[in-house]
């Protein structure tokens, strides 16, 4: 093959042109430190970059907002042993105003310094980070606690908030932090449980109505026929062991017991709640499942057909499965799709839906699950098999709601009596909801004491001085155990941010494993092709001095 001259001199042109694009690319490795500074690069490592880097700003943020709510909880923190330095220097007062010795004037001056206190509770309280307030859970832009302008002391009653000297006005949810995606960490405490002790369960369950409750039991109700029969009654005594004349035992008789409606959950409750008892009783939903269904030998050419009918309230909802050649086949996700056909579903997806009784269906765990109205109403079940065999494998049934049932004060509760078996109770005595106080109630009532000089009577002013300095004691480990949850909560935020920071580190290794360059090996290579490309142009030029002339 014959070279001409042309063609040997594109040929050279070709190499000091590759050979500079090498050395250009390596002098900008060398000036940046990145082996990946175009897309044309490297185009496999960027997905990864690009992914790593996103991510990188997504731990950033985290990382961000951690740090803000781990100076709040610190705040929060300085703000809870303010609170703690209160109550003892109040417990120290009313210890030293028991004092027989002491005048009116004396105990008017003790009973003054308690008031500063109080209102330097009030601030604490009402306290604010960045112009929001602290304890006012949700709300955080209105002030949580205020002077009770209708407050009584001869009106005061421990089991009811609106008599309380003081209100609150937040709310009851605290504030949430995602530390990772999709995982929410409180990280707050609300006014209720720090300064009323009054728990967010209780509030979400019932307001503010009940603010104590003590020991918990719920019903396994499953039979209410036996309350036909006599003596089954339910006697439920308040302040069981320490008995005064006027705790009267309650008698819930049998006859009132028995199933006569659609609720009886709901009936079961009022019973408990009646005055006199020291309960509360709440109502839960009945729920009930019912397990996968199985049809075998059906025939829908034969008409067989597989019913079932569910019942809440009085209202009753059936629905037929036809078989394959119909709108509903012979299985769990055919009973699925008939059940959302029937008038008044709502809130319909794959798995499940509510029922225009107020019933709810899920069939997500492979079995029908149902889950009765709010207010308790019992669920009745019935199936109807024409042709074929299975089914859920029920007979008619009912599934009843269930009854919570708590002390709803400081009294313990005794229950007791045969009828208890039938509501999947025994008895027992229920501990009262020791434990819990309304702060500011109690610094306001050691006021009246001490400046009443009401030592021991517990029904003169403040409730006596020996009482309130029970519950001093009784505040102070109740703002101990607020200190250990937010403890606890700054630990979870310590964790969560060396968790991120290990992220973001390892995400930055990802990068640079495809990003960064080996400086040493790239100033190498580039030496090695500034050689490569001074040869060649050396070569170069010889080539080009060549003449025809040369060889005549």
């Amino acid at each position: 093959m014959k070279v001409t001259e042309g063609q040997t001199y594109r040929m050279m042109q070709g190499n000091l042109n590759r050979i500079t694009n090498g050395m250009q690319n390596l002098q900008t490795q060398a000036s940046t430190g990145l082996r990946l500074n175009t897309s044309s690069d490297d185009p496999t490592a960027i997905s990864p970059v690009l992914s790593s880097r996103t991510q990188i700003r997504e731990t950033e943020r985290y990382l961000e907002t951690m740090g803000h709510t781990n100076d709040k909880l610190n705040s929060v923190d300085g703000h809870l042993a303010q609170v703690e330095n209160i109550l003892q220097r109040v417990k120290e007062i009313a210890i030293n105003s028991v004092n027989a010795a002491l005048s009116d004037t004396d105990r008017e001056a003790l009973a003054k310094e308690v008031a500063e206190l109080r209102k330097e509770l009030l601030d604490t309280a009402n306290a604010q980070i960045n112009g929001k307030f602290i304890f006012a859970g949700y709300k955080e832009s209105t002030k949580p606690f205020t002077r009770n302008p209708d407050y009584d002391p001869d009106a005061y009653d421990v089991s009811d908030v609106a008599t309380w000297p003081y209100l609150y006005h937040g709310d009851h949810n605290s504030t949430e932090l995602e530390i990772t995606p999709g995982e929410f960490l409180e990280s707050s405490l609300t006014g209720n449980e720090v300064f009323l002790g009054i728990s967010n369960k209780i509030v979400a369950a019932n307001g503010y109505t009940v603010p104590y409750q003590g020991e918990p039991a719920t019903t396994s109700i499953t039979n209410p026929a036996p309350f036909a029969g006599a003596g089954q009654d339910i006697v439920i005594t308040p302040n069981s062991g320490q008995i005064a004349a006027t705790d009267t035992p309650i008698t819930i008789p049998a006859a009132e017991l028995t199933d006569s409606d659609n609720n009886y959950a709901a009936k079961i409750a009022s019973r408990f709640n009646q005055p006199g008892t020291g309960l509360i009783a709440t109502v839960q939903p009945a729920t009930g499942d019912l397990g996968p269904l199985s049809l075998t030998g059906f025939d829908e050419s034969a008409g067989d057909r597989y019913q079932l009918e569910i019942t809440a309230g009085g209202v009753s909802v059936p629905v037929s499965l036809d078989g394959p050649g119909t709108n509903y086949d012979y299985t769990l996700k055919g009973l699925s799709y008939a059940l959302a056909n029937t008038p008044g579903a709502t809130d319909i997806t794959a798995t499940g839906g509510t029922l225009g009784n107020g019933v709810k269906y899920d069939i997500s765990s492979g079995s029908l699950v149902l889950t009765g109205p709010d207010n308790g109403a019992e669920i009745e079940i019935a199936e109807t098999i024409t042709g074929g065999s299975g089914g859920i494998g029920i007979s008619p049934q009912t599934i009843y709601g269930q009854v919570d049932i708590a002390p709803s004060s400081e009294k313990f509760v005794d229950i007791n009596g045969p009828g208890l078996a039938h509501l999947g109770l025994t008895a027992k005595n229920l501990d009262g909801a020791a434990g819990h106080v309304d702060l500011f109630s109690v610094l306001v009532r050691t006021e009246e004491a001490i400046r009443a000089g009401n030592n021991e009577d517990p029904n003169g002013a403040g409730g006596s001085i020996q009482a309130q300095i029970k519950n001093l004691e009784t505040a102070a480990n109740q703002e101990r155990l607020s200190r250990s949850v937010l403890g606890a909560r700054a630990q979870r935020v310590d964790a969560a941010t060396t968790h991120q920071l290990d992220a973001r580190t390892d995400l930055k290794k990802i990068i640079s494993r495809y990003q960064d360059a080996d400086i040493i090996q790239v100033y190498n290579e580039l030496l090695m092709q500034e050689t490569t490309y001074k040869s060649a142009l050396n070569v170069t030029g010889r080539v080009s001095r060549i003449s025809i002339l040369d060889y005549l």
